[in-house]
């Protein structure tokens, strides 16, 4: 049993029992989706030692070309002679900069990883192998998450189509003044489904619950892997699923790994409420659509870490597109 604060963790495995079994473990992931927006899945069909080869690659190429231009930035050197200002009169870290070391290599519909010519053909051919298991996984979540929401199984699919599939390898370095600054501020994500190699060591990724608890997400174990929810799938979903607003919080303990693959809609992908029997239909014209999400996705650059509800409405009333309701 699950306590009040103990992130669900769903057995994929069992979608690959009998119908009693398949039925449960569907009912596990709806639960988890409706009442959390984030949960660990194991069995999820990513090969363990592919993802400690993709730990290894991160890694390497940031002691080997990030780690020594961080700490040379601005934000590294301002933030050692304290010059990074709080907030609220010093009792909250700044909510202007982030913590955080990263870049972002898209692998479809088209790759951008020849823009990274310090990745070696071995390390690229590492990453094409575990991001097609990443999408298989992403693939296989969206089926499920189609069917409990009473929709056809390849609705996420079919609405996201052709998918974007990107990552976002960060690494928190350990951090000298962490009650100064925030490792990622507080946002939600834009997109579909977001899976996520965590760190097995350092924590500091913390969700946000009830509206009032943030829940510490807290090392891997098992190797397991982090799931959650974006805003796609919320507005897709009439509000049945809610994507989650998150931070990462800096720590002095060390390092911390992340690497989130994000399975989202094409540019051109249209978005909306899809028509659900069972839906609030009050509450799903309380969402935007149809819109494309290329449009929803510009607008989100300048409005990821505001509030997500006064998001949508402004899409609801700027990028909807009549001719396609």
């Amino acid at each position: 049993m699950t306590g009040p604060m103990e992130i669900p963790v769903i057995d994929l495995g069992g979608l690959n029992g009998g119908d009693e079994e398949r039925s449960r473990t569907l009912a596990a992931l709806h639960d988890a989706c409706k009442d959390w927006g984030f949960f660990w899945v194991e069995n999820h069909g990513v090969d363990a030692p592919l993802m400690d080869e993709v730990k290894r690659f991160v890694y390497g190429h940031y002691e080997e070309h990030l780690e020594a231009k961080f700490y040379a930035s601005d934000l590294a050197k301002s933030l050692e002679t304290h010059d990074v200002p709080t907030e609220g009169e010093g009792e909250e870290p700044s909510d202007k900069v982030d913590w955080e070391s990263t870049y972002f290599i898209q692998h479809r519909p088209k790759s951008n990883v020849a823009d990274f010519p310090e990745i070696t053909p071995p390390c690229r051919e590492t990453l094409d192998a575990y991001i097609a298991q990443m999408v298989s996984l992403a693939e296989r979540l969206g089926e499920c998450m189609s069917l409990n929401l009473g929709l056809p199984g390849g609705h996420v699919a079919d609405t996201f189509a052709p998918p974007f599939v990107g990552t976002k390898f960060a690494m928190y370095p350990s951090c000298p003044r962490p009650e100064r600054v925030w490792g990622l501020r507080a946002h939600t994500d834009a997109g579909g489904i977001i899976l996520l190699l965590q760190d097995d060591v350092v924590g500091g990724l913390e969700f946000l619950r009830g509206g009032t608890d943030w829940v510490p997400v807290g090392p891997t174990r098992g190797g397991r892997l982090f799931v959650n929810i974006g805003d796609q799938i919320e507005v897709l979903s009439g509000g049945a699923y809610r994507s989650i607003v998150h931070r990462v919080a800096a720590g002095d303990q060390g390092r911390r790994l992340s690497v989130a693959t994000f399975y989202n809609p094409g540019p051109d992908a249209v978005v909306a409420p899809a028509a659900r029997e069972d839906a609030d239909a009050a509450a799903a014209l309380a969402y935007p659509g149809p819109y494309r999400f290329g449009d929803y996705l510009e607008y989100y650059q300048g409005t990821k870490f505001g509030d997500k509800d006064a998001r949508f409405q402004a899409v609801k009333k700027l990028l909807c597109l009549p001719e396609l309701a």
